[in-house]
């Protein structure tokens, strides 16, 4: 019985997992960034050609309307992007790598009582909005545009 606890005692001994193994803190995120991950993951994305991925979360008031680029006053979206990288422990698997951006969608009312989106987009470390926001018309358009992701 001795024995058999040295064993397993030395065997730890030889290599305990750190931080590195059991986490992949490359894909931490910026300190500053809302709480936009505590919203419902609603979708993602793959981006093969930019070897990036992203997830699209949505408030409680956008859920209701995802997929139907109607969106209500209240509802926020919330895409966050990272690049891809090797998964370690599984071969040929991608996951998470560095931190890309967030970008965010917001719907509410004017004062004249039209709805108005409003987009932004954040980047580095720490996170800051992004003031080169170009082609931030169909950024718009391409993240209320997208739908549920089907899950088995």
């Amino acid at each position: 019985m001795l024995g058999m606890a040295l064993i397993a005692f030395e065997g730890c001994g030889l290599h305990c997992p750190g931080e590195r193994d059991v986490l992949n803190v490359e894909a931490k995120l910026p300190d500053g960034i809302p709480a936009v991950l505590d919203w419902r993951v609603v979708a993602s994305n793959v981006d093969r050609t930019h070897e990036t991925m992203a997830i699209l979360t949505a408030n409680e008031v956008a859920v209701k309307s995802v997929g139907t680029g109607a969106y209500s006053d209240g509802s926020e979206l919330a895409l966050v992007t990272w690049l891809e990288r090797d998964d370690p422990h599984w071969f040929g698997a991608r996951i998470p790598g560095s931190f890309v951006g967030l970008e965010t969608v917001t719907v509410s009312r004017n004062a004249d009582g039209k709805l108005a989106t409003i987009y932004k987009r954040y980047a580095g470390e720490p996170l800051h909005e992004a003031t080169n926001t170009t082609n931030s018309d169909a950024r718009k358009a391409e993240i209320l545009g997208m739908g549920y992701s089907e899950m088995p």
